[in-house]
């Protein structure tokens, strides 16, 4: 065998070899691909296992939740109840069975059985609750001396099924339908107040968000509600505005007057003038308490002195065509202002008119006003 026959037959035992290691490798990675799927079904299988356990028991929870449900209004099971509300729900009714004797418990045990022996309509009769669920309802009644008469044990064991049915009812179906019907036709026993009539209905389960609950509230509490209002009645922007605006205008109005009256008739205008326009009232008020005359009046007491017929030959006219356009014009400012002032509804509407007004009395204001300025 030559060189080159010896060269090929060594290159074809590499290949061999290279080969062979390669399905052993490609072996090896099948098989570590197998047992991580193998492990990932079986973590899943074991998951889904663990998933229909706890919704079993979750179902035995609702099943078994009937025999000892509390229907108080902060313990009350429905169809969508978790299980956390449910265990709470069952402390809350081991902690309430509690609070009775033995006796007691005996008692409404015997009158929940004696009610399995009432007949009910056929749309009813299915849902009959157990002895120990309707034992448990017996203990919310504020006295058991009622329900131990026949009738009001009947329509209380009647109430109590309509509203395990309200409970179970995942849609308004002919069933529930004909159950409420025949309901409705039971008698209605009579009780002493309206407030006895809640109160056994809450005890059955059919609770009326709406039934008046009386309490006494806390000094805290009213003092917080209070708080609440005064909040809610927080004075708009707009309100604020109009108050800034008409408490400016109505000093510059003052300022203006008493200037204009006093170049036209001298420093004691009030004392002479006041009285002649129906105005003694404020020429008293400024006696009495002291200080600017003006500082006393109001829109009355403006619409007297500058509609005044000698007041408004005189002074007004140069700024004013018309009497009483003028008087209309500050009778119009005193009502919008009386809207924010005893906090009656004002409007954006109502700003915007009071803007406008003012604007209108500026215009003559200005013409009241001294064209030129000496500068000294």
């Amino acid at each position: 065998m030559d060189d080159w026959s010896k060269k090929l037959l060594e290159q074809h035992g590499a290949v061999a070899i290279a080969l062979k290691e390669i399905e052993q490798r490609n072996r090896f990675s099948q098989t570590v691909t197998d047992s991580v799927l193998k492990a990932s079904l079986a973590a899943e299988y074991q998951r889904a296992m663990m998933l229909n356990t706890v919704q079993d028991q979750f179902s035995l929870l609702h099943t078994e939740s009937k025999n000892w449900a509390v229907y108080s209004d902060m313990n009350r099971l429905d169809r969508f109840s978790t299980a956390s509300e449910i265990l709470n729900a069952q402390e809350a009714s081991q902690r309430h069975l509690a609070m009775y004797s033995s006796a007691a418990r005996g008692e409404v045990r015997g009158i929940a059985e004696l009610a399995q022996t009432y007949n009910f309509h056929a749309a009813l009769d299915p849902y009959r609750a157990s002895v120990e669920s309707f034992a448990s309802k017996l203990l919310h009644l504020q006295t058991l001396d009622t329900i131990r008469s026949p009738a009001y044990l009947d329509a209380f064991m009647q109430a109590s099924t309509i509203s395990d049915i309200f409970v179970e009812s995942m849609r308004v179906d002919r069933h529930l339908q004909e159950a409420t019907r025949q309901f409705s036709q039971v008698a209605v026993p009579t009780f002493g107040t309206l407030n006895d009539y809640g109160q056994f209905l809450n005890a059955a389960g059919l609770r009326l968000p709406h039934w008046p609950h009386v309490r006494l509230l806390t000094i805290g509490e009213k003092r917080r509600r209070f708080r609440v209002r005064l909040n809610s009645n927080a004075e708009p922007v707009h309100v604020k505005k109009a108050k800034s605006l008409d408490q400016r205008y109505e000093l510059t109005l003052r300022e203006i007057l008493v200037d204009v009256m006093t170049n036209a008739y001298g420093e004691d205008w009030a004392v002479e003038r006041l009285p002649l326009c129906d105005c003694k009232d404020l020429l008293g008020k400024w006696k009495k308490r002291g200080g600017e005359v003006m500082d006393h009046a109001d829109y009355f007491h403006y619409e007297r002195i500058m509609s005044h017929p000698e007041h408004f030959e005189t002074v007004f006219e140069a700024g004013f065509d018309d009497r009483a356009a003028l008087a209309a014009l500050i009778n119009k400012a005193r009502s919008l202002r009386s809207k924010f002032a005893h906090s009656n509804p004002f409007t954006l509407e109502n700003l915007r008119d009071l803007r406008l007004n003012w604007l209108t009395i500026e215009t003559g204001l200005l013409a009241l006003t001294s064209d030129y300025d000496i500068d000294s």
